[in-house]
């Protein structure tokens, strides 16, 4: 599946943090999701009915966490211990470098590489290559004609227009995300691309899992490639197998666990990523996660992009996220990872769900709706 430019905007959370308008004791907030180190903490600050405010998110002792920030801690513990002490036996990197990338971010996107490819390693039944490709928009011309990366190019202007002239370019913007054969070679093909002028200290704290992110699907293409050779009726016929909630939201789970270095980060990220959903720029759906019953009804509702529009697709990511954030916290990761390898299993989704876990997409849907609901309500609150 082709991914979405990841636009989230950085907020942090007022649970248990306190917030402060910007003034002479802050820094000026350059563009909304800026990351400062702000008294020996890392902030980020957004523009809220106007006013230019900085967030940050204090460390706290597991008691004091609410139920929400529990479920999110022990799934974010399933995750990093799935992949701590592992090596790469499996993955065979191969690195695809514009000379155009600042160094600081060369160093970092392989360092990204290299720690997620110690919890991705695992999927793995056989030796693979996985080609990263980090590009910038001076590559326009090399990723056009390039036999992988070319099958998105069109997608691309927006950033190869805006970035030459200084706009934009605290985003990253996934590049690759695919396992296929190519050449006569089955392998993986990720990476990023990223403007020519960032660095580190421009970029919105979400970018930190875009690598991650595109990578996973990787993960995920690598059980599917058989049925991905024969193709499917349509989009929805992609669908009813790899619904978006599956497919993005679940590889957000992943990427933004092994991406964020502390949970006092992971939260942040959350906090930020669903703040943004909020307010008369989001998505419509977003106003219908008020109670248990419209949410379970939006989670049904979400399962195939033929009956949404471009924007409602974004739902997929952030509800999604918390679906199976709150499945790993239940089932732990060997749980999830069982819907991976099974994918093709079965009719659609829900044969694998039954087959690896023993529940139906409602009892999913039901059961991971209050988190989901939380998850929302914590966020509204974050914005006041």
């Amino acid at each position: 599946m082709r991914r979405k430019t990841l636009t989230f905007a950085l907020i942090f959370a007022l649970l248990s943090t306190g917030y402060s308008a910007a003034s002479a004791a802050t820094p000026d907030c350059l563009f909304g999701g800026q990351v400062r180190n702000i008294s020996g903490q890392k902030s980020s600050c957004w523009v809220i009915n106007g006013s230019p405010v900085w967030f940050s998110f204090k460390k706290r002792a597991e008691d004091k966490l609410t139920t929400y920030e529990k479920t999110k801690l022990k799934a974010y513990k399933e995750i990093k211990n799935a992949a701590a002490g592992k090596s790469i036996k499996n993955i065979e990197l191969k690195y695809v470098i514009s000379k155009h990338l600042p160094a600081q971010l060369r160093t970092e996107y392989i360092r990204q590489t290299e720690q997620a490819s110690r919890l991705y390693d695992q999927f793995f039944t056989r030796p693979v290559v996985v080609n990263n490709y980090f590009q910038t928009e001076k590559d326009a011309a090399f990723i056009k004609t390039h036999p992988v990366l070319k099958r998105d190019f069109n997608s691309f202007t927006r950033w190869f227009e805006s970035w030459p002239k200084g706009k934009e370019t605290e985003h990253t913007v996934g590049l690759a995300a695919w396992f296929f054969k190519s050449g006569g070679k089955s392998e993986g093909h990720t990476g990023v691309l990223t403007a020519s002028n960032g660095s580190i200290a421009k970029l919105r704290l979400y970018s930190h899992q875009v690598v991650a992110h595109e990578y996973f699907h990787v993960v995920q293409d690598f059980y599917k490639q058989s049925q991905d050779e024969i193709g499917y009726e349509g989009v929805s016929g992609y669908d009813i197998y790899y619904p978006p909630i599956f497919r993005e939201g679940s590889a957000n789970t992943i990427a933004t666990a092994i991406s964020m270095d502390t949970f006092e980060d992971y939260l942040l990220f959350y906090q930020v990523f669903l703040s943004q959903n909020k307010g008369i720029y989001a998505p419509k759906m977003f106003s219908r996660i008020n109670n248990l019953p419209n949410t379970i009804a939006l989670l049904k509702d979400i399962q195939m992009r033929e009956t949404l529009d471009s924007q409602d697709h974004e739902v997929s990511y952030s509800v999604g996220a918390l679906v199976f954030e709150w499945l790993i916290a239940e089932y732990g990761f060997a749980g999830y990872k069982k819907l991976i390898e099974n994918q093709l299993i079965g009719d659609s989704f829900e044969d694998n769900l039954k087959t690896s876990l023993g529940l139906t997409l409602d009892q999913l849907y039901k059961a991971s709706a209050p988190h989901v609901l939380a998850g929302f309500a914590a966020a509204k609150g974050s914005t006041r």
